[in-house]
């Protein structure tokens, strides 16, 4: 917001009018003068245009209590105009005692110079824009009866004119940018989700295992207690978790055990290539702990960094988990899939080892609550 804003309040106290530029500081704007000593409460008025100058949308009845307290000071009866119709049309969104009730009625086409308001009960429309730069924006509009407003109160609709029309301004630009975060994660989403059919059309990975992993550690996830961006970036990182194997040779991927030496130090670079492939998209940043530390093992005998305990990232320490128990699950060439029962126990006994005791007694927990975790598909 540029330039200076002159508010006079009338009929004001001396801690009514602290209490106001209180508010004004609070959201954002440059004040000069005296904030009222620390602790004092804010009176509802006040919060209401707090609100209305900070938050997204806010109730009709925050505008109107603004709307009735400027009134109250300029006498004179206040109506608040704003798009509607795709910015088409102005039509009244709040307005204070007093307003003609036609002019709340009313609509007009919204970026016109002129107002289709007339004067009614002796009140003359005084508009003024919230964005003198856009007239689509919307317009405050005072009703004067003999003589246009003088220039202080002029100054102070103009004031909260501009301050209602630059906190909408704020709101538009941080809803872009919400719907920008929105279709960038999709298009993430989207991406991740190709490299995992990439990775199983090539014929390494067991059909559906990529999903069946990544529905586990996500419910086993939220048992632990994530939420929000780390159960996002779990499902990432689950989904993502053996695509370094996208750069490794047909022949090692493809060959039957037992691997020699020389083969398992080849395949064990699979973590670092998945992390040096993704580690230039910000998106991906959190869900590469899962790629590059699920051979982690608890004891600290893992790969590729021989991280031990709470140094492996949890998200890591719950792939870890469901990785191992939807493997002995599932039927290979070279092994019959192993019973619930029994692949439950081997986690049992590879706890405190290769597995966080903690995510175990969780996991297990988990499938005495949903024993359908256990079929093939769940």
């Amino acid at each position: 917001m540029s330039g200076k804003i002159v508010v006079t309040l009338q009929d004001a106290s001396p801690e009514e009018q602290a209490q106001f530029l209180q508010v004004l500081r609070e959201a954002g704007f440059g004040i000069e003068a005296a904030l009222p000593a620390a602790g004092e409460e804010v009176s509802p008025p006040f919060q209401a245009l707090a609100r209305v100058l900070t938050h997204q949308d806010p109730p009709a009845e925050d505008l109107v209590a603004v709307l009735e307290g400027v009134s109250h000071a300029t006498r004179l009866p206040i109506a608040l105009f704003l798009p509607v119709q795709e910015r088409a049309l102005l039509a009244c969104r709040a307005a204070s005692s007093g307003t003609p009730p036609a002019w709340i009625e009313a609509e007009f086409p919204a970026g016109s110079a002129e107002i289709s308001l007339n004067p009614e009960r002796g009140y003359r429309p005084h508009p003024i824009p919230l964005d003198k730069n856009d007239l689509a924006a919307g317009l405050l509009v005072a009703g004067f009866k003999d003589t246009p407003p003088g220039e202080e109160v002029l100054s102070t609709l103009s004031g909260l004119a501009e301050a209602i029309g630059e906190a909408r301004a704020r709101t538009e630009r941080l809803r872009a940018l919400d719907r920008g975060a929105s279709l960038l994660d999709s298009s993430v989403d989207a991406m991740v989700e190709a490299c995992t059919k990439l990775l199983e059309l090539r014929g390494h990975e067991t059909a559906g295992h990529s999903e069946r992993v990544t529905v586990l550690a996500v419910r086993l996830g939220e048992r632990l207690g994530l939420s929000g961006r780390d159960l996002v970036d779990l499902r990432r990182g689950a989904l993502l978790h053996d695509i370094g194997k996208l750069t490794l040779p047909d022949s090692l991927l493809q060959k039957s055990p037992p691997l020699t030496e020389e083969d398992w130090k080849t395949m064990r670079t699979h973590t670092v290539r998945a992390y040096e492939a993704f580690r230039s998209v910000p998106a991906l940043k959190g869900a590469l702990d899962v790629p590059l530390r699920h051979h982690e093992r608890f004891d600290g005998s893992g790969y590729p960094d021989g991280l031990k305990g709470t140094e492996i990232p949890l998200a890591a320490r719950i792939f870890a988990v469901v990785d191992v128990w939807d493997a002995l699950l599932s039927e290979t060439s070279f092994r019959r899939r192993w019973t619930p029962e029994r692949a439950l126990d081997h986690l049992r006994r590879a706890s405190g080892v290769q597995f966080d005791p903690d995510v175990v007694s969780a996991f297990a927990s988990l499938l005495e609550e949903d024993p359908t975790l256990s079929d093939r598909p769940f």
